[in-house]
């Protein structure tokens, strides 16, 4: 699991703790804030899985160009000795 995965995760379950404490206490404001809490894990989970999909999209296109690269290589005839 990547560290951000733990980290919404983390953040989602205080949330959610935070906000079964809050209702059955009847205190709105930190229900509010518990919420919140859980939106923002939610956040990190999404930035979480954007900066792997960016990652990816790396990787490929820079094993694109090692391929290419050795495409030219190949074809310049530097194996020809």
């Amino acid at each position: 699991m990547k560290i951000l995965d733990r980290v919404a995760l983390v953040i989602g379950a205080a949330g959610m703790w935070l906000y079964m404490a809050s209702v059955e206490q009847d205190r709105w404001s930190r229900a509010v804030l518990s919420v919140a809490i859980v939106v923002l894990a939610f956040m990190v989970k999404k930035i979480g899985d954007r900066i792997a999909e960016r990652r990816e999209e790396q990787e490929g296109r820079e094993e694109e160009h090692r391929n290419r690269a050795f495409a030219a290589w190949i074809r310049t005839g530097s194996l020809k000795g």
